[in-house]
Order: structure tokens, then sequence, then C-alpha cells
């Protein structure tokens, strides 16, 4: 049997990742956890991120790269597989129309369970928590590739993604078919998860099926 895969899509500071950690902690059965957080800030190559020297190949905040869509790709294909494996998945993502991040996944995904969760928090809140986040544990490769950038990059970086919010609500949530959405600004992460696992509960998600009838395969 397929293991079941609950991917949870919302902007830097939407909660998602917080999401994943404390669905995986209270859930029965055993869940792995992956998604952009760990695919850029620990698996890619430090000269691949958005301080390093080949990062328009890579990923940067509101551009990716060939490298980093191949990446991506790469991604979707190991949480199928692993579900296919018989292996719960929490995955956190962000899954753009454009570039095309959600086509790409929806299709590699096709023949296994996924639950797609949306968390959504109001703009003025997110601009809140962007502005005021504390970036206290830096993954070892953006390290790296920030160790040449001077003493300042940690506000630069703050800075940036705090400009970088209005592009990423619209491209974020581009997309209005979910499972389930949710709006984390009014909301505990607790709140959240027992939300997920009520949706759970009812049965198998749909939003994955329903958006294969309006994008084509991109492969």
């Amino acid at each position: 049997m397929a293991g079941q895969i609950v991917l949870v899509n919302g902007t830097s500071g939407a909660g998602k990742t917080t999401t994943c950690h404390a669905f995986a902690r209270r859930a029965e059965e055993p869940y792995l956890m992956f998604g952009m957080d760990l695919l850029v800030g620990t698996l890619v190559p430090a000269k691949y991120t958005m301080f390093g020297e080949k990062k328009e190949e890579g990923y940067q905040p509101t551009s990716y790269g060939p490298v980093c869509m191949k990446a991506l790709e790469a991604m979707h294909a190991m949480v199928a597989a692993a579900s296919r494996a018989g292996q719960n998945m929490v995955v956190d993502h962000l899954m753009f129309l454009d570039p095309p991040v959600l086509q790409d996944c929806i299709w590699r995904m096709e023949d296994v369970p996924v639950l797609f969760v949306n968390l959504r928090p109001s703009r003025e809140v997110l601009e809140k928590r962007v502005k005021e986040r504390q970036i206290d544990v830096i993954p070892l490769p953006i390290q790296e590739a920030m160790a040449a950038a001077g003493p300042d990059i940690i506000s630069a970086l703050g800075e940036q993604l705090s400009q970088a919010v209005p592009w990423f609500y619209e491209h974020a949530y581009a997309n209005d078919i979910y499972d389930l959405e949710l709006d984390s600004s009014s909301m505990s992460i607790e709140d959240v998860c027992e939300r997920i696992e009520a949706r759970l509960a009812e049965g198998p998600g749909t939003a994955f099926a329903q958006l294969r009838k309006r994008h084509p395969r991109p492969f």
C-alpha cells in the first residue's frame, strides 16, 4: 500500500515548516519530512544558492534556474518513490505555477495519494512575520556561500525577503485548488494539525486529480 503524502504549500512565514514538524510529531504513523527547506538549505551545493557564484543557474527566492528546477523534479520523484515504497511523507513546498513547479509535481505524483494543504495568512500578518523573523540557524551550504558576503548579510537577507513578500504572495497562491485551505494567521499550529488530521480521516485528497485536468503533463 502506498504511503500517504501530506503536501503543505505556503510562503516563507506562513508556518508550513513548523506545521510539518508538528504534524510528524503528532502522527501515530511514522512520517518522513522533506521539502523546499531541506532541498535548498541542505542538499543543493552552496554555489547554486542565492549567495553562490552560480546562483543564476540555481536557486534565488524569485527566480529558479535550470539546476534548481532539475533538483525540484528529482525531489518530486523521490517523494513519489518513497510513497510507492509504503512510506508516509509530509512535505513543505512552494507550489508556483510560474516557474512551473506545481505542474511538475502533480504529474510526478500521479499514482500516489496526496493531501494538498494550503497555509495562507493575511498579507499584513505575513509581512510582519517576515520582517520580524530572526534567522538563527543557517544550513551549512548557505553558511559557506555567505562566508565572503560580509557581516551585514543577515540583515540584507531579511530585507530582501521582506521586499519579496508581494511577489511571493502573488505567485505562491496563484493556484486555487486544494484539499484544505487554512488561514494560518488566525490559528495555532496545533489547530492547523488537527484540521489536517480531520481532513485525512475524511478520505483521500482529490486536488491533484482536479489539477491534472487543468494542467497538461509537462514532461
